[in-house]
């Protein structure tokens, strides 16, 4: 009896821990996808390359006398279109890509990457010029444009970018249907997916749906696409983060979206007031007294990744100053040096925090195990 009671605690014990526990083609993509990519903290903080204006002026003005040479070169289109995109020149951006589509079409044979990398950046171009023009609602044809060609892009590779553009084409189709949501539901792009209940449903839908890979694609479009400041992508982010049981990640997006909002951020769903929202969309709750300690955090981490960023965009801009640019000097990075580090992340024991209920299950049956071996020796003493 007091074997198969131990046993018992200890399988419980295990589960309780266990349960506690966009789209731009260029060559920085490459770069990044090979070397490092931000993690969940540094996209919620911002602690990841933003480059300053210069950097990409540099760029395009290199790159335009480079192709002047080697016209056939099809990277050298994605860097300029890339550019003049990060520039907030969109047109240039899709007359890049019409150059682009000129050499494509001249070629002896199909180049399936370079379509691939076509299609989505054009499609890119089209959604970043309707959202920087506005977003108007009465004409929606550079949005429905990026949603076809996104589409595209994804049958020719869906796996590229993280699967980035699979959630773009989500982002893209949720604008184009969200005046027929539901107020109070669709607000939150995830919605898009048939069959995606929150609220309601059960922790794991988005995977049971096809969709575990959310919170990765969600992270793409921040670090790699153009929504760093999207109240929307930062939401939904807080949604898959929660879906997956992510309750303090999904509390830190929140704050994100929170400080976005205050900011003078806004939400491409009509009317939804996100400084209502007092919990973050996740499928259980954070303890108030750590929800406390996590929130100091954001405000320290968010101060540190400030300064992060303008230190790394000074060494940047003195450099490029220079007439060095890392495109073309190998050293360029050489003499970067870490001058701040984000702050400790508050500990807690997970399964106290995100399972109370669990852990005092855990600790109700700890004391009947105990009770029952007591009584069991005193009836054979």
């Amino acid at each position: 009896m007091m074997i198969r009671a131990a046993s018992a605690f200890c399988i419980l014990s295990v589960l309780v821990v266990q349960s506690a526990n966009a789209c731009l083609w260029d060559r920085d993509t490459l770069a990044m996808e090979a070397e490092h990519f931000p993690g969940i903290t540094e996209i919620i903080t911002g602690r990841f390359d933003r480059f300053p204006p210069l950097y990409y002026e540099m760029r395009l003005e290199r790159v335009a006398r480079e192709l002047e040479s080697a016209p056939s070169d099809l990277s050298l289109y994605d860097d300029a279109g890339v550019a003049c995109d990060r520039l907030g020149r969109h047109d240039e951006a899709i007359e890049w890509m019409a150059k682009k589509r000129a050499v494509l079409d001249a070629l002896a044979e199909a180049d399936a990457e370079h379509e691939y990398r076509y299609l989505a950046n054009l499609g890119t171009f089209h959604i970043h010029r309707w959202l920087s023009a506005g977003a108007d609602r009465e004409d929606m044809a550079d949005a429905a444009l990026a949603r076809d060609l996104i589409a595209q892009a994804i049958e020719l590779n869906p796996d590229a970018h993280f699967g980035r553009e699979r959630y773009q084409l989500l982002a893209i189709e949720w604008i184009l249907a969200v005046d027929q949501l539901e107020y109070g539901l669709g607000q939150s792009l995830m919605h898009q997916i048939p069959g995606y209940d929150y609220p309601g449903g059960t922790r794991g839908k988005l995977t049971e749906l096809g969709y575990g890979d959310a919170p990765q694609g969600l992270m793409g479009l921040i670090a790699l696409g153009n929504a760093w400041e999207s109240v929307d992508v930062y939401y939904a982010l807080a949604f898959a983060l929660g879906d997956q049981g992510d309750n303090v990640l999904s509390e830190l997006c929140m704050l994100r979206v929170r400080e976005l909002v205050e900011a003078g951020g806004v939400s491409l769903y009509p009317d939804f007031d996100y400084l209502e929202l007092e919990m973050a969309p996740g499928r259980g709750g954070v303890e108030h007294e750590y929800k406390q300690d996590v929130r100091a955090w954001f405000v320290q981490a968010r101060a540190e990744s400030t300064d992060w960023t303008l230190a790394r965009n000074a060494y940047v801009l003195d450099r490029l100053h220079d007439g060095l640019h890392p495109d073309t000097d190998p050293a360029f990075w050489d003499d970067w040096h870490e001058t701040t580090s984000p702050p400790k992340f508050p500990e807690k024991f997970a399964g106290i925090i995100v399972y109370p209920t669990a852990f005092v299950i855990l600790i109700l049956f700890a004391f009947l195990v105990f009770r029952v071996v007591k009584h069991r020796s005193a009836s054979l003493a």
